[in-house]
């Protein structure tokens, strides 16, 4: 699905040099659900974001879906994310002024691929299709974070990337959103990648991934 080869990532940080990746080389096969851990600012998110076109890299090649994201067009690389990609934040970023229907089937309509018998049957299986008339504003954190789901899920994204998606939620909502995310991914046919601290939600995914001073190492 994705292989980053020998890439070195480093910022600064008020004169320190931080290092995210040293020469670090990563697969995930299609259809592949992992978990990707770490302490805080040891580089997740920047990982993700490589992963998904929206950083470089110092030095390595970047390969996702076949796609070599180096060699190809900013217009390639935006055609990659909004039709085989599907990116889910922690702080959700639904469209306030839009509603649980149009939200979920923002990424859908954009990719061109909008289907609103899929689309009801993805809100039913995510328990929100009562929902699809109400805003932002008047759902709980756990329905906002399931149009999120929706959203990124909506197009049948060849890989999804979460960064933190149950990191608002209590501990019974995260339980329960994480088996829906990684059941509906799978339904979908997408590989899934999730940024988390909690050791209890990478008990979810089938292999886990620690990065800590720019290398990736499995855990148990």
């Amino acid at each position: 699905m994705f292989q980053l080869q020998n890439i070195d990532k480093a910022f600064r940080d008020r004169g320190e040099v931080i290092h995210v990746a040293r020469n670090l080389t990563w697969e995930l096969a299609s259809g592949a659900k992992t978990a990707l851990m770490g302490e805080s600012g040891a580089g997740k998110t920047t990982i993700m974001n490589i992963i998904a076109g929206l950083d470089s890299v110092d030095k390595g090649t970047v390969t996702v879906n076949g796609i070599k994201l180096s060699s190809v067009s900013n217009r390639e690389v935006s055609d990659y994310r909004r039709n085989h990609l599907g990116l889910i934040f922690q702080k959700f970023h639904l469209v306030p002024t839009l509603d649980v229907w149009d939200n979920a089937a923002l990424q859908a309509r954009l990719a061109g691929c909008f289907d609103a018998e899929a689309a009801e049957s993805l809100l039913n299986r995510l328990e929100i299709q009562h929902l699809i008339n109400h805003y932002p504003s008047q759902l709980s954190g756990g329905q906002q974070q399931r149009v999120a789901i929706a959203r990124a899920l909506m197009h049948r994204p060849k890989l999804v990337l979460a960064d933190e998606p149950t990191g608002n939620l209590d501990e019974a909502t995260s339980d329960k959103v994480i088996e829906l995310l990684v059941d509906t991914a799978t339904s979908v046919g997408s590989s899934l990648v999730v940024v988390t601290h909690s050791h209890k939600v990478a008990s979810h995914l089938n292999e886990c991934w620690h990065l800590a001073s720019g290398t990736l190492t499995p855990s148990a």
